[in-house]
């Protein structure tokens, strides 16, 4: 199943609620989740969840080489 998210331009815990219960359904019925079409800010809030909650792998709903988010830009580690 893929998620196509391009005219979502936010999204906020419930988007990542419905993303981890719709990946628990899929493994239980053999499918897979994807998703596309990521906006800068929903792209960051699935940043955010990989770095804050690695387990959750959310890694993989990001795409391959997605660009850099604002709390791992290096500015942003000025002080």
């Amino acid at each position: 199943m893929t998620w196509d998210l391009r005219h979502a331009r936010f999204m906020d815990v419930a988007g990542l609620h419905l993303l981890i219960h719709q990946r628990l359904d899929g493994l239980e019925t053999g499918r897979t989740l994807a998703v596309t079409g990521l906006h800068q800010q929903p792209l960051q809030l699935l940043q955010l969840a990989h770095a804050l909650f690695p387990a959750g792998c959310w890694s993989d709903f990001l795409p391959d080489d997605p660009p850099t988010s604002a709390f791992e830009h290096p500015h942003m580690n000025d002080g």
